[in-house]
């Protein structure tokens, strides 16, 4: 949902206003009440202002408005997230309620890199924190899965750092399937930012993006505990069972930048 001068709506100063609202008055609130969020290492974000890339380990629906609402003012405020445009844009109504109550941003993960490789440098051009789940979908089973290397094309293309964030505690408090959070613990860890400069002498190959990818999915797998699986979460999510595959939801992976498709940095270099 584009406005003139290719702004999006969740940029509107409106929408920033309208979500503050809801972030603070309704979501903060609710997630208080059930999971009691803790949030540390708010002193690696310190000095550091927009842009910024945070990276963030995905298990729930919740991890999107847990990572805002623990995000200091200043960032919040200038922060999107990433998401996909053939599920949460997929109808006018449901795009305009995740542009204006969580900063969503619709990414085409079906039409190739480049456009979603343009529209992410233009908001971090414009000085815009983005939110990416580097696993492209939900954990099917509450553990870490390999990162795609889209995030890493963006990072060395808008020559920004990359904050990793381990989330702990959203896959047993509201997992795929679920709409409302049980009573439990829950916590937002944030890294040190990564930079990449050392990268940029040579050319960004497979090889290359893989081992900035692999860098950003070991902090996020330090920061969080959990345990790591060298393979893509939509590539162990297809050998659910289809009793399993009746309680999932409609899979709303986010778009792996830079990336055609769901498993497409599968190649020879990277197996």
């Amino acid at each position: 949902m584009e406005r003139k001068g290719g702004r999006m709506l969740a940029q509107a100063v409106g929408a920033q206003f309208a979500r503050g609202l809801f972030l603070n008055g309704a979501l903060r609130p609710i997630m208080r009440h059930y999971v009691h969020p803790k949030v540390s290492g708010l002193e690696n974000l310190s000095g550091h202002g927009p842009p910024l890339i945070l990276a963030v380990n995905h298990s729930s629906h919740m991890d999107t408005p847990l990572i805002l609402t623990s995000l200091p003012k200043e960032l919040r405020r200038r922060t999107l997230v990433a998401a996909a445009s053939d599920y949460f844009f997929a109808s006018r109504v449901l795009g305009l309620f995740v542009s204006v109550a969580v900063g969503a941003v619709p990414m085409d993960r079906r039409a190739g890199g480049r456009q979603t490789m343009a529209t992410v440098d233009r908001l971090l051009a414009q000085k815009w924190c983005l939110v990416m789940y580097p696993e492209g979908s939900r954990t099917p089973d509450g553990r870490l899965y390999r990162g795609k290397t889209g995030i890493a094309r963006l990072a060395l293309s808008a020559d920004v750092p990359v904050v990793p964030v381990g989330i702990v505690g959203t896959y047993h408090a509201m997992p795929g399937g679920r709409s409302w959070p049980v009573p439990g613990n829950v916590e937002v860890r944030f890294g040190k930012p990564l930079t990449f400069e050392r990268y940029r002498l040579g050319v960004a190959n497979q090889l290359v993006l893989r081992a900035i990818t692999d860098q950003i999915m070991y902090d996020i797998m330090t920061l969080s505990g959990l345990s790591y699986v060298d393979e893509y979460a939509s590539r162990a999510k297809a050998r659910l069972s289809p009793a399993d595959r009746e309680q999932e939801p409609p899979d709303a992976d986010q778009p792996d930048a830079g990336q055609p498709g769901p498993d497409a940095d599968e190649t020879p270099e990277s197996a």
